[in-house]
């Protein structure tokens, strides 16, 4: 595995068919695994979005982020040449939640700055269409907020600035992919690991958004069969990412103990045989 410093100074690449092709090849090993960690995951999530006032925020901001640091945490043991042995390992990643909620604050805070950059013209109609639609003027006031609304979507700039301000929260994803990456397998902090996950992805923005694109696609797809498909799909994807940073980082190499332990044994294997 390459050093933090190692990844500051050069620039690595990786390839887009590979890491789809080598993503499948790990998470396929315990494909089972995956999908009960899966089903688990969406069963937790859906009971903490019912808490009142907050749920939905502490699954966006801690829930989902730390299952998937426990995504990421397995998928690289595996890469390793470990086994999925303890299904406990789910919750690996609750173990990274300060720097994982810290990086996920940050993140969510760029890219509202960014939608209030792109759509402060339109916060004066949004403030409006609230109004409108508050208590029994939703009833009442219909002619006006269909009105409204179709002055707000169906406007040639808001939706161009739209698309505008899909491609930023693209390319940003793109940016900190590998935040949480470098969190759980550099054991780095939040802002150094968000920064270092720039630095090693701005060479490879184009790979990283066609990366992006490709996945979505397959998820998009695999779910249009009653959502069957996602179960392959979803894991595929935390694969495909996860091969793509392990080859710009080496992060999937075996542990250098782990070969000096296989020599070792191989010469006293020898030694015996020559006995």
């Amino acid at each position: 595995m390459k050093s933090i410093e190692a990844l500051q100074e050069t620039k690595g690449t990786f390839s887009i068919g590979q890491a789809i092709s080598d993503g499948w090849r790990i998470v396929s090993k315990y494909l089972g695994y995956y999908i009960g960690a899966g089903v688990i995951t969406v069963i937790i999530t859906i009971f903490v979005g019912f808490i009142p006032f907050g749920g939905s925020i502490l699954n966006n901001l801690v829930i989902s982020p730390c299952f998937a640091a426990s995504a990421i945490f397995i998928t690289w043991r595996i890469s390793k040449g470990y086994a999925w042995t303890d299904f406990g390992d789910m919750f690996k990643g609750f173990s990274y939640a300060t720097p994982v909620l810290i990086s996920t604050l940050i993140q969510a805070f760029v890219m509202v700055l960014i939608g209030l950059l792109c759509f402060f013209s339109l916060i004066p109609q949004l403030v409006d269409l609230f109004e409108l639609s508050q208590g029994s003027g939703a009833y009442q006031n219909q002619e006006e907020i269909t009105e409204l609304v179709r002055s707000i979507f169906f406007d040639t700039k808001n939706i161009l600035l739209f698309c505008l301000f899909l491609l930023a929260i693209l390319l940003l994803s793109a940016v900190w992919a590998f935040k949480i990456h470098f969190i759980v397998v550099y054991k780095m902090e939040a802002w150094p690991a968000m920064e270092l996950s720039r630095k090693v992805t701005t060479p490879n923005l184009l790979r990283m958004v066609g990366l992006f694109i490709i996945i979505g696609l397959i998820v998009i797809v695999s779910a249009l069969l009653c959502g069957i498909g996602l179960l392959f799909s979803l894991p595929l994807s935390i694969g495909a990412i996860y091969s793509a940073f392990a080859q710009i980082t080496g992060s999937d190499q075996p542990d250098e103990n782990n070969i000096m332990f296989d020599f070792m044994a191989g010469e006293n294997s020898g030694s015996q045989q020559g006995v």
